[in-house]
């Protein structure tokens, strides 16, 4: 039994790159720094609720 693979030689021209800007670049940023800081506000208040 053989098996016969073929490839478009025109495939890497359909493929789509994908650009991101700057603003969404910063909003991830944003993001990551806001649910760490929220992290580290619930330990700090877990931590102060169970030695206050």
């Amino acid at each position: 039994m053989n098996t016969r693979i073929t490839v478009q030689p025109d495939f890497p021209a359909k493929s789509t790159k994908v650009e991101r800007s700057g603003n969404t670049r910063r909003k991830a940023w944003l993001t990551i720094f806001a649910a760490s800081a929220l992290f580290w506000v619930v330990v700090a208040l877990t931590i102060w609720r169970m030695w206050g």
